[in-house]
């Protein structure tokens, strides 16, 4: 489907088709369907990259902080161009317990600390040389929608439940006209069914610094 596509199809599901006056502007309708697919990304990592620039970075010696793109949702995976294992994941406090200068430490990096900087990984240790750092990423989408002719990033049977999304945003809104809150349930409900339940932002930074396989949540 494409965006105009979208908006069609909320259309007819809300009966909003009198051109003349919309309930909801292409503009409102545009940002509720961009919001809806990158719901659907962080309940079900649907994005998955392992090229591109979400996923490599360039490394200079004596770099020890790589800034990572917006979009990442959580590393995967992740591995030294120049060879050598894949690097583990671990957290600033365990490299304190296992070694208290780990900071200063150089070499060729084996791990990657999570929690280290916001928006960013901290290699361990201190690379030596220059590097690339290769990494499989969960991701949003690289853009939004804007043009009637854009499509969602994710798979094309997935997108007719991105409209219940939609419908659950507009029908939310605080108007006269246009809230309903049974309307607003009914449909977030069918949006769950597809991409699953919200997890709150702490539990989803968690399982990010963690990045344990299968993290379980804090509450």
């Amino acid at each position: 489907m494409t965006l105009a596509d979208l908006i069609d199809a909320f259309r007819d599901e809300s009966f909003d088709n009198n051109r003349v006056k919309y309930f909801w502007s292409n503009a409102t309708l545009t940002r509720f369907a961009n919001e809806a697919e990158n719901e659907a990304c962080r309940r079900g990592s649907l994005l998955v990259s392992s090229s591109g620039p979400t996923c490599t970075y360039g490394v200079s010696a004596g770099q020890d902080v790589v800034l990572l793109d917006r979009s990442v949702l959580k590393i995967r995976r992740a591995k030294m161009a120049s060879g050598g294992d894949m690097l583990a994941s671990v957290t600033a406090a365990q490299m304190d317990l296992s070694a208290q200068s780990w900071e200063l430490e150089t070499g060729t990096p084996i791990a990657l600390v999570t929690d280290y900087q916001s928006g960013a990984v901290r290699l361990y240790p201190v690379p030596t040389s220059d590097d690339t750092l290769r990494m499989t990423v969960s991701r949003l989408p690289l853009r939004p929608m804007e043009a009637d002719e854009d499509k969602p990033e994710i798979r094309a049977e997935a997108h007719p439940a991105l409209v219940q999304w939609m419908l659950y945003r507009a029908y939310s809104r605080q108007d006269a006209e246009t809230f309903d809150p049974k309307k607003a349930s009914r449909a977030l409900l069918e949006f769950e069914r597809e991409f699953g339940g919200k997890a709150s932002m702490r539990n989803e930074q968690w399982v990010r610094d963690s990045h344990a396989v299968g993290a379980d949540p804090i509450a």
